[in-house]
């Protein structure tokens, strides 16, 4: 191999990041986004390139290391292939690296020991409050809140979009915590306003080190429905004397924050704050995606390339994969069961009361034009996920056929 190409190859690796993970080693692009797991031979062979070795020399150092020849070659093939030798991104494709004006000490204190006994607390004073003061345990009915039902969607719906931000903020905070890159970003599905916080370096943090990130969201919740269910609590034993209204708002926060709990544990198949917690605690690399085509080579026919995937895969992936489909399962029966227990009677009970609306309210009158926004949700919240998760398919299929 030339001097210009080892120097073209040198430059190349030294935009890779070498991290090791307990189990296998990760190379990563972190301006891409991509990071993939290799075994120690590769990241010797990057890491030879990185200090100025040539490729013959970085496959001689892996074969030692491997304890038998490594084709160099096929391993170079391999890492352009999964897009780790491509170029940098043009800046204006890049990711932003997010605001910077927390420093990481600040964001620390966050989620140091302190911080983390406060989340126990929490977490431990809700599941005391619920279980002891059954008056305070949420029902759907917390979610109609004031004597308008449009108002009432309409009101929890703002208060909804901070608290969801405050949930990816929180994560966003526990990156900075541990000196990652996160990038927090507001964005849209379909119709709904969506927060997403980019963790995708933490990679290169020792997994031990992860929890606090993933349940960072969840640990704020968890405040938040701390605050809300104490208030509630104050006030029925005549410490406070909340107005009526500020008491319903506060029990729409318990349900809809319990509620967004609940999903995070539940909603696994859909790679929730609680799947990252179970795959780092599983020390899996791809568990979501081996897992699907696991289910998928049971219950139906694998194409070449998703048996080509699945057999490339992990052996700690496919071993684990057996079994973690249960909870995929699981996940769908409890989110099934929020649904029917919440979200179904909830949308009923706005459904016939937009038809009273209706059938006695004058014609542009002010019962009327709440009626009708009434029913616009109600028939956005029943049809909106459906034709989402066909569009989408649909384009994954025009995809393939490009």
């Amino acid at each position: 191999m030339s001097a210009t190409v080892d120097r073209d190859l040198r430059e190349r690796a030294a935009r890779l990041s070498v991290a090791f993970d307990g189990d296998a080693w990760i190379l990563g692009r972190p301006d891409l986004g991509i990071f993939v797991a290799v075994p120690e031979p590769g990241a010797v062979f990057v890491t030879t390139l990185q200090e100025g070795g040539s490729a013959a020399e970085a496959a001689r150092r892996a074969g030692e290391v491997a304890g038998e020849e490594v084709d160099g070659a096929d391993f170079l093939e391999g890492l352009t292939g999964a897009g780790l030798l491509d170029p940098p991104a043009p800046a204006e494709e890049r990711a932003p690296s997010g605001w910077e004006g927390l420093s990481q000490k600040t964001a620390a204190r966050f989620f140091g020991k302190t911080a983390w006994s406060c989340y126990v607390a929490a977490a431990v004073f809700v599941v005391a409050v619920l279980v002891f003061t059954p008056e305070l345990r949420p029902s759907w009915k917390d979610a109609w809140f004031l004597p308008s039902a449009t108002l009432s969607v309409l009101t929890y719906r703002l208060a909804g979009i901070a608290f969801s931000a405050l949930h990816e903020a929180w994560h966003w905070v526990a990156g900075r915590a541990l000196g990652i890159p996160a990038t927090f970003r507001v964005s849209h599905r379909g119709l709904y306003i969506v927060f997403e916080t980019d963790l995708t370096q933490i990679v290169n943090v020792p997994r031990g080190r992860r929890y606090g990130a993933y349940l960072a969201g969840m640990a704020i919740d968890a405040v938040v429905v701390a605050v809300a269910l104490g208030l509630r609590l104050l006030d029925r034993a005549g410490v406070l004397a909340l107005p009526e209204m500020l008491d319903g708002f506060l029990g729409a926060v318990v349900l809809y924050r319990l509620i967004g709990i609940v999903w995070q544990w539940a909603a696994v198949p859909m790679r929730s704050d609680g799947y990252a917690v179970l795959a780092n605690a599983l020390r899996c690399y791809n568990l979501y995606r081996i897992t699907w085509l696991t289910a998928k080579a049971k219950l139906f026919r694998l194409t070449p390339a998703e048996a080509g995937e699945l057999a490339s895969a992990g052996e700690r992936d496919r071993r684990v994969a057996r079994w973690f489909a249960l909870l995929y399962v699981a996940g769908v029966v409890v989110m099934a069961g929020m649904f029917v227990l919440v979200a179904l009677p909830l949308l009923l009970a706005l459904a016939q009361w937009g038809m009273v609306q209706l059938s006695a309210g004058a014609i542009g009158s002010v019962g009327f034009w709440e009626a009708l926004a009434v029913a616009a949700y109600v028939v956005t919240q029943l049809a909106l996920p459906p034709l989402l998760a066909l569009r989408e398919r649909r384009l994954r299929r025009a995809r393939r056929l490009l």
